[in-house]
């Protein structure tokens, strides 16, 4: 029985962070659509592949765990923050970067998910090796995005 609880905590952590890359592949695939210089529409769409590498590599582990990883989907926050970034990079006469400071506020906000996901000591080596690997991702984004902001502020 303990166990069956420890698997259903893990499966909620992992579609948790399912969600949060979900949003992630959204927002980064919305930005590059926007996206006129080439800088910044390289740049998005190399995340949006790699949240999606994420993605389908927290499916398979929902599923190994004996979840449903089919029912997961991005969250309403998610797509209202997305709705007002769309909003503003409309207006704005620098989308680019509008879209650029969204993306990197959500992936700081995703980083702190991924910690709590990790402080998890019922993670198997294998899973916590994968978390591991996409936390230093979404960190290398996030400071890649940044140097970008800077360079462009």
């Amino acid at each position: 029985m303990a166990e069956v609880a420890v698997n259903d905590k893990t499966i909620a952590q992992l579609k948790h962070l399912l969600s949060i890359t979900t949003d992630g592949m959204e927002g980064y695939k919305q930005s590059a659509n926007n996206a006129t210089g080439p800088e910044f529409k390289a740049l998005f769409t190399d995340y949006l592949i790699q949240r999606n590498e994420y993605a389908e590599e927290l499916k398979a582990a929902v599923v190994s765990l004996g979840g449903d990883a089919n029912t997961v989907s991005g969250g309403t926050f998610s797509a209202l923050g997305r709705l007002w970034t769309t909003i503003k990079t409309t207006i704005s006469s620098d989308a680019e970067r509008t879209a650029l400071e969204a993306c990197t506020a959500d992936e700081k906000a995703a980083i702190a998910e991924y910690e709590k996901v990790l402080e998890n000591t019922e993670l198997s080596a294998e899973l916590r090796e994968t978390l591991t690997e996409q936390k230093a991702g979404i960190e290398r984004a996030l400071t890649r995005g940044e140097q970008l902001a800077r360079v462009y502020s």
